[in-house]
């Protein structure tokens, strides 16, 4: 299948950014099969928007995963989803903004209505993060979005994995662990292959105004990006990259929490470890031969 790339400057200000993000998806897509295993969806779409868009791209996805999520739980349920999801909804617009502007790099959503994804730049929050200081960063930035995108290409944006879980498309649980740490992963790889050292963006040189916004909202996180390509590197390890990709569409396979709690403990150990219960799962149901539909 050929893949149509699409990148759009809907600011109608970065033309050269548009140029830059077209150039950098055409020479990594073909790495991205080699390094994960997983193919293109037939269409990637790029935009770059407005602080104003991005809020109410992101704003317009949370409402869509809202209107699947009460199409999907227990009829009983629905009129307390109506009330609860325009609660989130308000507050998820309101903080958007901030965010939007200085604080998210990138954001991968569901089109609605149709089996493509779309990558949303703001190019401020790409300055603010330090992404246009070196062509590397982008790169980086670029290919872990486009991972996003093959991701929900694979997972069927998350169907594969609702059935009875209809939480599944609100809290992913070990699956945001999964879907950033593989991403992580990937990107990591590549840019070690193309430069020597593997690219972090997070350590690219942010903004005033970001550090300021960053320590605001500073307190004790897990690094999903970091425990989740611990966990995503042992089980490719262990059990190769063809079988972990049933992941994709076997919830089954999906990393339990205590799974995840095992790697952001050997990830806090004062000599770093690496997690095994997942790794060792998967490596069983390999030994079991291919596993029934889910």
């Amino acid at each position: 299948m050929t893949t149509k790339f699409q990148v759009v400057d809907e600011t109608g200000c970065h033309e050269e950014l548009r140029r830059q993000v077209k150039d950098i998806l055409i020479r990594v897509a073909p790495l991205v099969k080699p390094t994960t295993g997983l193919d293109l969806p037939g269409v990637v779409t790029f935009r770059i928007v407005t602080v104003e868009t991005a809020r109410a791209t992101m704003s317009a996805d949370m409402a869509h995963l809202m209107r699947l999520y009460g199409d999907v739980v227990p009829r009983w349920r629905r009129p307390f989803i109506r009330l609860s999801s325009s609660m989130l909804l308000r507050l998820v617009h309101s903080r958007t903004a901030v965010l939007c502007e200085f604080l998210v790099m990138a954001a991968t959503t569901t089109v609605p209505g149709t089996e493509e994804s779309v990558t949303v730049f703001v190019p401020e929050a790409l300055h603010h993060n330090g992404i246009l200081t070196d062509e590397k960063n982008l790169i980086a930035l670029v290919f872990h979005e486009l991972v996003h995108q093959v991701q929900n290409w694979a997972s069927r944006h998350r169907e594969n994995w609702i059935a009875n879980r209809a939480m599944t498309l609100l809290d992913g649980g070990g699956i945001d662990f999964l879907e950033e740490g593989h991403a992580f992963w990937a990107d990591q790889i590549v840019t070690g292959e193309l430069y020597g050292t593997p690219v972090d963006v997070r350590s690219a040189p942010k903004s005033e105004q970001y550090q300021n916004l960053a320590r605001r909202g500073s307190g004790p996180k897990i690094d999903k990006y970091e425990v989740g390509r611990l966990l995503v590197d042992s089980a490719v390890e262990t059990v190769g990259a063809s079988l972990f990709n049933e992941v994709w569409t076997d919830r089954r396979m999906l990393p339990s929490k205590d799974e995840v709690d095992e790697a952001v403990a050997a990830l806090a150990a004062d000599e770093p470890t690496r997690p095994q219960r997942w790794a060792s799962r998967l490596q069983r149901a390999a030994s079991q031969g291919p596993s029934e539909p889910a």
